[in-house]
């Protein structure tokens, strides 16, 4: 349902608000002790008023139901992809509201989705949440979504395809990542600071756009990968979606039954992502059939470093790992979901049987 904001000054933008649960509607039920979804998006929405300040002349909800975002799936983010898409044209801003366990991953797969449409259309879709329960004292769900509904009708906004707006600070979702499982300020962006902050009631914006594409930014894709990933649905990613991630580390190992049940894999290894000449050997006999995603198990940096020790790309390379191509500045999570993609739409092709 459109919801028709009384016409008090200039016409502004239609909003679409997606919601599919998350920390941001919950509250202990008394009865079982349990946390449960209980606030409704009326109970956290600014006044008219407020949102017509913004500049926002009507709005509407789409419920997607999902409650935890440890519930997320592939179908649900395709499930919010057609909303946004279904929407283009007719709303100028988007704002997902969402649990915070999994938010960076559903912005990152959006921005994978949707970003180039978005920017196309001149639209931002943020994306928001909660660290904080609704009936605990700071909490921060009524804040958070009302700088996102700012932030969507920003202007500039609408050159960065999906944000991520929390705690005052607005991160690209292609480099946004939770830091912390617990604080308000979880979320930063892995490379420099965020792209805007809110400021005495006010978006700031610090970058005029984002990273060209031909560009040395932390996301490269060319036209084709876009147009293959637009093309993307639910029944399509579903069978590539075990893609494992393991961490090594000091006699680090990768046992052979998981290879064996994945349909791809992503090693966070030490430094520039560096593996023993052991895990080397026994991961290189895999990668005829099994794609290996090497990056580095680091906060922040690149998955190799020709610079400084030169060979390191050709060293992993040449045994078949993937290294470029999209993944150097990659985090494990972000390498994963890139990985689904790129296997989905045909882009990587194993030959495992």
């Amino acid at each position: 349902m459109r919801n028709a904001i009384a016409e008090l000054g200039p016409p502004g933008r239609s909003l679409a608000l997606i919601t599919t649960g998350g920390t941001i509607f919950q509250r202990v039920d008394p009865a079982t002790g349990s946390m449960a979804i209980a606030a409704s998006l009326e109970d956290i929405l600014p006044e008219a008023s407020w949102l017509r300040s913004a500049g926002v002349a009507s709005w509407e909800h789409v419920d997607l139901a999902v409650r935890s975002g440890a519930e997320l799936t592939f179908p649900t983010i395709f499930r919010a992809r057609d909303a946004v898409r279904s929407r283009l044209g007719a709303c100028g801003a988007f704002v997902l509201v969402t649990g915070t366990d999994t938010l960076e991953e559903f912005a990152f797969v959006l921005e994978l989705l949707l970003g180039a449409e978005l920017v196309a259309s001149g639209a931002a879709l943020v994306v928001t949440g909660a660290m904080k329960p609704f009936d605990v004292e700071g909490y921060d769900g009524r804040a958070n979504l009302q700088q996102a509904i700012q932030v969507s009708c920003s202007v500039p906004a609408a050159r960065f395809g999906v944000l991520v707006a929390l705690n005052d600070a607005v991160h690209m979702a292609r480099a946004v990542v939770k830091r912390d499982s617990q604080l308000l300020g979880s979320f930063a962006s892995r490379t420099g600071g965020p792209v805007a902050q809110v400021r005495s009631g006010r978006v700031c914006w610090y970058a005029g756009s984002p990273p060209a594409e031909d560009g040395d930014g932390p996301l490269l894709l060319n036209a084709e990968e876009r147009a293959a990933f637009a093309a993307l649905d639910a029944a399509a990613v579903e069978p590539w979606t075990r893609v494992g991630i393991w961490t090594t580390g000091v006699a680090g190992f990768v046992p052979e039954g998981l290879l064996r049940e994945v349909v791809g894999l992503v090693v966070a290894a030490p430094g520039t992502g560096s593996l023993s000449t052991a895990l080397t050997e026994a991961l290189a006999a895999w990668t005829a059939r099994l794609p290996i995603v090497l990056v580095s198990r680091c906060g922040v940096g690149l998955n190799y470093d020709d610079a400084y020790y030169r060979g390191s790309l050709d060293k992993y390379t040449a045994r078949g790992f993937l290294v470029a191509g999209g993944f150097e500045h990659l985090s494990a999570v972000q390498a994963r979901n890139l990985l689904i993609l790129r296997l989905a739409a045909g882009q990587i092709r194993p030959s495992k049987t």
